[in-house]
């Protein structure tokens, strides 16, 4: 190697050692370091939280001092936020926070169920402070904030500011002659730790239009009874019905203290006739139960949806078959027609016995049909028992008919075949 490529390779050690060596040791400290502290509303740390950022995987705990600690760069044109779970509930944020290069600092105060439970068991009490103001945010001096069942009351100072311990089990009332009275929990109070929570007073009979509210209106009898009240008066426009549109118009209206229903809107709207269908239904309903505030009656917002849905007619119920009973006819009877259409069948009998067909004897002859008799060496069987009627059955019988005469002189071959037969005068 001579002295040219030497000189060489110095200088690209050189570039390595003084550029690209610092980027790889120094390159995990790059980004804003972010140090959140969660805490219990009673100051005790909140261990094993969960921090993730959106838009990326990593995931970050609380120590054992309920701090969480990392680096992340921000970038000016977005706005980049992280949420925070409780341990073993990574799917409901409990809160979430703005990742600024000016807050890189946070206190969160956040309590568990278990916390809460605990804390009402015990009584525990917490310091909550807030202001008291006007519609127009002028503080309000001599305002009394007690809490509820407890005797404890303060009245706030002259900027509106007043300090009282709460606890969970107790609702803090604000009141204020002339105007509305307010309740709240702890937990609006709590959520706030870092500056005093403001409270905003209306007057008595005032024209505020609540959207929110303690006690939502409600039409008599709930929702089901909207619902049945919309079938029975909702007008079907008919060149809508004819075309088979269906859908819903979303409607909002106001609730008066006295339950009146008034300036019903079309928030979402379907088409023209059918927009002002569902406004006809709904200026024309009943009073509602009106909303409550802190316990009095205000005015409040409520959107409903009115459903455009045609009927298909139900098909006919199918009529039921009924089936028909037959009894069975039991094997050893004869059905009550079977002589009248059949006449009487003598039953064959297998063996060496003979098959006896209807013998009709008439007065001085005597009938033989064909293949009637079988005749065997030396012997001629007539059966007797061969035809058996059970039960019911009908049972045959000599013809009474006509009185018995007395004998009378046959020819030979009469007399030959009777003594053949056996028959006696």
């Amino acid at each position: 190697m001579n002295s040219t490529q030497r000189l060489h390779t110095f200088i690209l050690f050189l570039f390595c050692f003084a550029f690209v060596l610092p980027q790889y040791i120094f390159g995990q400290e790059k980004g804003t370091e972010f140090r959140i502290i969660i805490l219990k509303s009673s100051g005790e740390p909140q261990r094993g939280m969960i921090l993730k950022i959106n838009g990326r995987s990593d995931t970050y705990l609380s120590n054992d001092q309920g701090v969480i600690t990392f680096r992340y760069e921000i970038d000016e044109k977005y706005n980049r936020f992280a949420n925070i779970y409780f341990p073993g509930n990574e799917t409901n944020a409990v809160a979430t926070i703005l990742l600024k290069g000016t807050e890189t600092n946070k206190t969160l105060y956040l309590d568990s169920a278990d916390d809460i439970a605990s804390f009402k068991q015990s009584n525990k009490t917490f310091a909550i402070e807030g202001y008291v103001k006007d519609s127009s945010l002028k503080p309000i001096q001599g305002a009394v904030v007690s809490i509820q069942g407890t005797g404890r009351r303060v009245l706030s100072d002259e900027i509106g500011l007043f300090h009282i311990d709460a606890d969970y089990n107790h609702p803090i009332t604000i009141r204020v002659e002339g105007m509305e009275n307010r309740s709240l929990d702890i937990n609006t109070f709590l959520e706030h730790p870092d500056e005093p929570y403001t409270i905003v007073m209306y007057r008595k009979n005032s024209t505020r239009i609540y959207s929110v509210v303690e006690q939502m209106p409600e039409y008599p009898g709930g929702m089901k009874a909207f619902l049945n009240y919309l079938k029975h008066h909702l007008v079907y426009p008919p060149q809508a019905k004819k075309e088979k549109l269906e859908g819903v118009v979303a409607v909002q209206f106001v609730v008066e203290k006295d339950g009146t229903i008034t300036n019903p809107t079309v928030v979402r709207s379907l088409r023209a006739d059918m927009d002002s269908a569902a406004l006809t239904a709904i200026r024309q309903m009943p009073n509602w139960i009106p909303a409550r505030e802190s316990g009095m009656r205000v005015r409040c917002k409520y959107s409903v949806p009115v459903q455009f849905k045609i009927e298909k007619p139900k098909p006919a119920p199918k009529k039921p078959v009924t089936p028909v009973k037959t009894s069975a006819t039991p094997k050893d009877t004869i059905p009550t027609d079977s002589l009248a259409n059949d006449s009487l069948k003598l039953l064959g009998l297998s063996g060496d016995s003979i098959k006896q067909m209807p013998v009709q004897l008439k007065r001085d002859s005597l009938l033989l049909k064909g293949d009637s008799l079988s005749f065997q060496t030396d012997s001629l069987t007539i059966l007797n028992d061969s035809t058996v009627l059970k039960n019911d059955s009908t049972a045959l019988k000599p013809a009474t008919d006509t009185p018995a005469d007395k004998p009378k002189k046959r020819n030979i071959f009469v007399r030959f075949f009777r003594w053949l037969f056996g028959i006696k005068d």
